[in-house]
């Protein structure tokens, strides 16, 4: 099929054709009419709602879900040529069935040759809806994402041969040292714009980690799985009936499973909501873990816990540094820096660097 990415020449026919690819209509079917509209407020690609009408009664999506290169020409340069976008495409291609996890049901994918132009049309699943990055996620979902992404880490778990895809980020020392200069180009400017809301104790532990990030990415040397990496409520689709989806697969990386954990509840639970019912959780992911086959005891998942405390900053950093800067980005990404210093704080996790 013809690969295309602006939602304004995705026509009828074209929808047809994908549509019939999979079955979802007879190859007598047709689709007739498609309205589009942006929705979500992703920054390294674009999401758009179809809908849909035919000329017949099928048992066929009303509305879809494009999920398209960013319109922004930074940000999709960047995820182009960091593999963002074959991260995603892949996962979706060949691991996302090998895991129990709840993701969209995919029903096109396509990527070129350069990686910076792709399609994904998947499952509309409204009325799920987001979480807000800006507000403090309910107990009840923490556990329940916390639960699904269990089953993620449990199916890839020590699976190095699964592990080894290429689109996969992995966590050597080329990586790190490549990382630690980005960190230390975009350290300043990332000051200079949310330096106003940290306090000198966190301005402290981020210049630190800036400093040490390759030291901090060779101190863990245990079992590894797939990690999504950018683990946080604004990535999840919450369902009336409990069900967590996960999206956005554009950060696969092979590390330590509390790397997900930790981020999660770092980023998407406010600093007393999280010092006060982060012991629970970690534990009721541990228990989680063990269910899917995983034993790890109480101390090693929170030291493992407290090491990857750490893991929101990098993402952070540059993920404000590498997209336009935008009134509620900008809001998004001071409230995650203050809450992940913090928790790096609160963990004393100045000892791992």
């Amino acid at each position: 099929m013809e690969l295309i990415t602006d939602p304004a020449l995705i026509t009828p026919q074209w929808l047809t054709q994908a549509l019939q690819s999979n079955g979802l209509i007879p190859a007598t079917g047709h689709v007739t009419s498609a309205e589009w509209q942006t929705i979500g407020t992703g920054k390294m690609g674009d999401n758009v709602r179809f809908t849909l009408g035919y000329d017949g009664s099928y048992d066929a999506p009303k509305t879809i879900i494009a999920k398209l290169p960013a319109t922004d020409e930074t940000a999709r340069a960047i995820a182009g040529g960091m593999g963002a976008y074959r991260k995603e495409v892949m996962f979706y291609k060949e691991l996302a069935q090998l895991s129990s996890m709840r993701t969209p049901e995919i029903y096109l994918a396509l990527i070129d040759e350069s990686g910076s132009n792709f399609i994904l049309l998947m499952e509309d699943l409204a009325p799920a809806k987001p979480g807000d990055q800006l507000i403090s996620e309910t107990i009840e979902h923490a556990k329940q994402a916390l639960s699904e992404v269990a089953k993620l880490h449990a199916a890839f778990f020590d699976k190095k041969e699964l592990l080894a895809r290429d689109y996969i980020t992995h966590t050597d020392a080329d990586s790190a040292a490549m990382g630690q200069d980005l960190l230390e180009q975009s350290w300043p400017g990332f000051v200079e714009r949310f330096g106003h809301g940290l306090n000198a104790e966190c301005t402290a532990l981020g210049e630190q980690y800036v400093a040490n990030h390759c030291k901090w990415v060779a101190h863990y040397q245990g079992p590894q799985t797939l990690v999504h990496s950018d683990f946080r409520a604004e990535n999840m689709l919450f369902g009336e009936a409990g069900q967590v989806t996960t999206v956005d697969w554009q950060t696969l990386t092979e590390s330590c499973c509390m790397a997900d954990v930790a981020y999660f509840l770092g980023g998407s639970l406010d600093i007393e909501s999280r010092r006060h019912n982060e012991k629970t959780l970690v534990e009721h992911y541990r228990q989680c873990l063990i269910a899917e086959g995983v034993t790890l005891t109480e101390d090693e998942c929170w030291q493992q816990y407290r090491e990857f405390s750490l893991q929101g900053l990098m993402i952070t950093i540059l993920g404000a540094m590498f997209s336009q800067a935008e009134e509620r980005s900008d809001q998004m990404f001071l409230v995650m820096i203050q809450r992940h210093l913090q928790h790096a704080v609160d963990m004393n996790a100045a000892e791992f660097l």
